[in-house]
């Protein structure tokens, strides 16, 4: 089992931008409102994501 991507487009593309695909792709079809909704929804998983993985750390190092 080999797990590793073969696709170059796929290689040269940021973390972000894999991330963003992945999660709320952006569609040629989509409207100019359904896609400042998923940019906007994006950027809010983004901003908690990093609130919760801050808030954990604080805990972690008030544990220790």
């Amino acid at each position: 089992m080999n797990n590793q991507v073969s696709d170059p487009e796929r290689k040269s593309t940021s973390l972000y931008e894999q991330l963003r695909n992945n999660i709320l792709p952006l569609k040629p079809t989509d409207s100019a409102s359904g896609r400042v909704l998923k940019q906007s929804a994006f950027y809010l998983f983004l901003v908690m994501l990093v609130l919760i993985t801050g808030v954990v750390a604080l805990a972690i190092t008030f544990v220790l």
